[in-house]
């Protein structure tokens, strides 16, 4: 049998197993129970959270025949016992429910091919004809102009679940006729206990930190982390740690975070421009280091202002809570503001530079002088502050010292 990626290998096959979309999921099984089934639904969310392996659940929960209702339990895919209608749900080849690629059938003669023209037939094996449109802000107006009637007085028994990353090409017209979802991006701790599940079934040892790495490099997707946790296993096989990971995925390690943050609180353009080269060296992208850094920068001030509650706030684990706190004590609050800020600036920069490592040297050496500066700042406070106490200081010369004078001249 051929190699199944992780991402197909383990999509959800219940709503339970749906991460990150509590409210969603919940709103739509009890949809399910109550039998208050809309016609048309549009998903909508960031790349990988979940939109298309819900379309399809909820498929099966309308058609799964071991119930002679709508249940909010269908069968798994890998039960022996499923039904016919969920596994051929589960494998995209059912009769009853048409995913359709929105990317790739734009114009509104395949609408009228793929949808109008099937819509009157009733469902051949199941309770629902459903049609799953992926990616529908690609259609055409002319496409959307179709579809518009179908979707406002649709056949009994026909449901639509349209998918879309940007829900703002969507025409209004549409959206008014769909009970919409708002798919969020998933939470970078649910992440990794999705992965550690993963990990556990398919006997891979992986640190917790090496984990975290992985989710992160996700940026909120689960299919993106889980193609990262593929490509990791094919670099370090079925011991993991966190060298492997960054290896792999070419993210910055905590070394070469950590360096440039004392490089800056020590002032030391030197070593910041080692570190440059050093990243130039093993051929890591310089702007994901950017990115990484930014990353440690923010949890460095999430740490400094949370205290002890931040611990899971935080998006880097290239550090221990122990060395971000410590890390932290070494600036302001305004100090790490004022480099977060201007390392987006630098950020920006790398997108459309020539030459990157030039860019990216020009930052770390304003983040140093930066630092410099705010330790003037705050020489110049302390003079105006002793400026202002000698300006008030009650310099009234002394009663008893003018009686002596007086005494004197006598």
């Amino acid at each position: 049998m051929s190699y199944q990626v992780i991402a197909r290998k383990w999509r959800p096959q219940t709503f339970e197993e749906v991460t990150g979309q509590e409210p969603i999921t919940r709103t739509l099984k009890n949809a399910i129970e109550h039998e208050r089934l809309h016609h048309a639904y549009l998903f909508s969310g960031a790349r990988g959270v979940g939109k298309t392996t819900s379309a399809r659940l909820f498929a099966k929960a309308l058609n799964c025949h071991k119930s002679d209702k709508p249940t909010v339990s269908p069968c798994s895919f890998n039960d022996a016992t499923a039904c016919v209608s969920c596994v051929e749900i589960a494998e995209g080849r059912s009769i009853d429910v048409l995913e359709i690629d929105a990317a790739s059938n734009t114009g509104v003669q395949n609408v009228r091919d793929s949808i109008i023209d099937q819509i009157d037939t009733r469902p051949a094996r199941d309770r629902y004809k459903v049609f799953i449109i992926d990616e529908v802000h690609m259609l055409s107006t002319q496409a959307f102009n179709a579809l518009l009637k179908t979707l406002e007085e649709p056949p009994p028994n026909i449901i639509f679940i349209m998918a879309t990353t940007e829900l703002h090409k969507v025409p209004e017209t549409i959206l008014s006729r769909c009970q919409q979802f708002e798919f969020r991006t998933i939470a970078l701790i649910k992440i990794a206990e999705r992965l550690k599940i993963i990990a556990d079934a398919e006997k891979i040892a992986v640190s917790e930190i090496a984990l975290r790495e992985i989710a992160r490099a996700g940026e909120g997707s689960m299919r993106d982390a889980q193609s990262a946790f593929d490509q990791v296993i094919s670099f370090s096989g079925e011991s993991i740690d966190v060298n492997d990971v960054t290896n792999a995925l070419g993210i910055a390690s905590a070394d070469l975070l950590t360096r440039v943050v004392s490089a800056i609180d020590a002032q030391n353009a030197l070593e910041a421009l080692k570190v440059v080269d050093d990243l130039v060296s093993r051929g890591q992208d310089l702007r994901n280091y950017c990115r990484d850094l930014s990353t440690f920068l923010r949890d460095l001030l999430v740490a400094k202002v949370a205290g002890d509650g931040a611990e899971n706030l935080l998006e880097s684990s290239s550090a221990s809570f122990e060395d971000l706190r410590k890390y932290a004590e070494k600036f302001s609050e305004s100090d790490l503001t004022r480099f977060f800020h201007s390392l987006s600036e630098t950020e920006t920069l790398l997108r459309t530079a020539t030459q990157p490592r030039y860019v990216l040297e020009i930052g770390l050496v304003k983040l140093i002088e930066m630092k410099r500066v705010a330790g003037l700042e705050k020489v110049f406070e302390r003079l105006l502050k002793l400026e202002q106490t000698f300006t008030n200081a009650d310099f009234t010369p002394n009663q008893n010292s003018d009686s002596k004078k007086k005494l004197t001249n006598q």
